[in-house]
């Protein structure tokens, strides 16, 4: 008898398997560093468009099947109880999630979709290694290689992102083969900041490929604002008023401090930091460039009216 895998194991292996091999025959035997970048962002913007539209069916699914139980009130709103089960680390009480399906709900489905988010995040983060190694190959040709030279060439943020999540998720399937998962629906909730990756690569393959065409880098740029903002920072705001709706409470700012237990607070909180730090920076960027962009676009425009008034003339 054939020993068979896993399906959230079986959907790991072929993710990263599948990014691999596109990477492999995509980039050449020689690739260069222009390239291989292209690829990594071409690779991005379809498995990032995949894992969005399938975090979105999952999430229609499950709704649709907690309203055919009866889980879901009229308002759509979830049936759980507000009873209390714990004390935070400050002295609040935090409600019962032994019946919430937001947190008790299992899913193949969801597995198999967070495995194919972590497969995709350890290929990645080979590939921005392969990226350092051909950057430090043009700097330095003849010089040693090293781990440390190669981390000096690296993106370490994206690297460190990467293979924080990608832990983060192997650690979730250990539980998941265990049979001990919670809260999956809640973390392909989180995956749906997937959502704005197309939009930075379409602003990366404008900048790099049409930078004379100003007016769809300025949109692009304020696209890019607006997806970001609405995928990974309202986005998390709407996860926990979720969350406090189950159990009856509206207010963010409450659920948060007072009703979700102190991992959680502090894996959010974080998240929530960052993304926001992530943002201002991004939007001072833009507004930076904006006078010059709007300078050069006017420019443009006045030449070619004049060239316009000359040809008719």
């Amino acid at each position: 008898m054939i020993p068979t895998l896993p399906s959230d194991l079986a959907a790991l292996i072929a993710s990263f398997s599948a990014h691999g091999l596109i990477h492999r025959y995509a980039d050449g035997s020689r690739p260069s560093l222009a390239r291989l970048t292209a690829v990594s962002k071409a690779t991005s913007t379809f498995h990032s468009s995949i894992t969005t539209i399938l975090a979105i069916y999952f999430l229609h699914r499950c709704r649709a099947q907690w309203a055919d139980a009866g889980s879901l009130a009229p308002d759509g709103k979830l049936n759980t109880s507000k009873e209390s089960t714990g004390v935070n680390w400050h002295g609040w009480t935090y409600p019962d999630d032994s019946t919430n399906a937001l947190i008790q709900t299992r899913s193949a489905l969801g597995n198999a979709i967070t495995a194919i988010e972590c497969g995709y995040l350890l290929q990645d983060s080979i590939s921005l290694v392969r990226e350092a190694r051909l950057r430090r190959r043009l700097v330095q040709p003849e010089a040693r290689p090293t781990l440390r030279s190669l981390l000096h060439h690296a993106d370490k943020t994206l690297l460190v992102h990467h293979l924080g999540i990608a832990l983060a998720l192997l650690v979730l399937h250990y539980y998941i083969h265990r049979d001990r998962e919670r809260g999956i629906y809640m973390i392909v909730q989180f995956l749906l900041m997937n959502g704005s990756t197309p939009c930075l690569n379409l602003r990366w393959w404008l900048r790099t490929y049409h930078p004379s065409s100003t007016v769809l880098c300025l949109l692009s740029d304020f696209a890019f604002i607006a997806a970001f903002y609405t995928a990974r920072i309202w986005l998390i705001s709407w996860i926990i008023r979720g969350y406090g709706t189950s159990h009856g409470y509206d207010r963010v700012g409450e659920v948060f401090f007072e009703k979700m237990r102190l991992p959680c607070q502090l894996g959010t909180g974080a998240l929530w930091i960052a993304n926001t730090a992530w943002w201002i920076l991004l939007v001072r960027a833009v507004l930076k460039r904006l006078p010059k962009q709007l300078s050069t676009t006017g420019k443009a425009m006045h030449a070619d009216r004049n060239q316009e008034g000359r040809k008719s003339a």
